[in-house]
């Protein structure tokens, strides 16, 4: 990875290569995405705002152009990667204007319930939106398909089902996976720019995640009217808001495994259960940390023993 942090800042048509290839194989491969976004995270912290976005026009104009070939059209990546890169470049900008990660997935927090509003504003009920398209596909595929040729119509049907009582939370769902990819994208750039200039710089730096007692006053006040009113609007900023706190609950599981000397294997079996089991757990640590600080009494005891 140090050797690809290198390669990617040796140019500026270096960089832009490796964002192209990376968000056009994201199509196959989705977790590639995250890499493209990297790349610009890393030129934006390493060379600044302004370099950062002539590497992302660049890799952009060239990832459009190789995926309009082959599906067609330019707006699926076009939309890909507007909703990636462009938050990625901002918090890159903000992260090396404060020097404070803690400050940087607070503006994501932002970003992220912006989104969420964006939705509404520019659908309306997302619900009925969502499933007046599912609809639109069922009578298209019924119309177009050949009998027997979709499978058990049965099946089909149900799916749809799924997919409708689905459509309430599509706003934070959709909003929550960006705001997710977006800073896995900026902490991968992050990292190799520690790698490259900083060794051992990112530990401490996300070791030290603390998102602070006002967000996670207004998280707690958005999950009680959740449950005291069931308005989809406000689950849908809770979902958003869910993920900075995973990532400071992470933070905090990887500063307890550090203090504790325990094996690395630990964090293994962490990351393997996290999504299926402990992603609500990880969460609810890091908003009460906000007043517990794990982190200081955790170092107290080790200090003491």
């Amino acid at each position: 990875m140090k050797s690809l942090a290198a390669f990617i800042l040796r140019s500026r048509g270096s960089a832009a290569l490796v964002a192209s290839v990376a968000a056009v194989s994201f199509w196959l491969f989705p977790p590639l995405l995250i890499v493209s976004g990297a790349v610009v995270a890393l030129v934006a912290l390493r060379r600044g705002s302004v370099e950062g976005a002539l590497v992302m026009a660049l890799a952009g104009i060239a990832a459009v152009a190789l995926s309009w070939q082959v599906l067609g059209a330019p707006w699926p990546m076009l939309d890909v990667l507007l909703a990636v890169w462009l938050p990625v470049w901002l918090l890159a900008w903000v992260l090396r204007a404060t020097i404070s990660l803690s400050r940087t997935l607070q503006v994501a927090a932002v970003l992220g319930l912006l989104g969420v509003a964006g939705f509404y504003l520019a659908l309306g009920d997302p619900a009925i939106w969502w499933r007046s398209l599912l609809d639109q596909f069922q009578q298209d595929l019924a119309t177009l398909a050949p009998k027997g040729s979709v499978g058990d119509p049965a099946l089909l049907a149900q799916w749809l089902d799924l997919l409708k009582a689905w459509a309430p939370w599509l706003p934070g769902q959709v909003s929550s996976a960006i705001v997710m990819v977006v800073l896995l994208a900026l902490l991968l750039g992050r990292w190799q720019q520690a790698l490259l200039f900083n060794p051992g710089g990112f530990r401490s730096e996300f070791h030290g995640l603390q998102l602070g007692r006002p967000l996670a006053t207004f998280t707690l006040a958005l999950f009680g009217a959740t449950l005291a009113f069931g308005w989809p609007p406000l689950a849908n900023g809770l979902l958003v808001l869910g993920v900075p706190y995973t990532m400071q609950g992470i933070a905090l599981v990887h500063v307890i495994v550090l203090q504790r000397r325990l094996s690395s294997a630990w964090l293994v079996l962490f990351y393997l259960l996290l999504i299926p089991l402990l992603s609500q757990v990880v969460m609810a640590l890091g908003v009460v940390d906000a007043w517990a600080d794990f982190r200081s009494r955790i170092r107290a005891r080790s200090d003491a023993n």
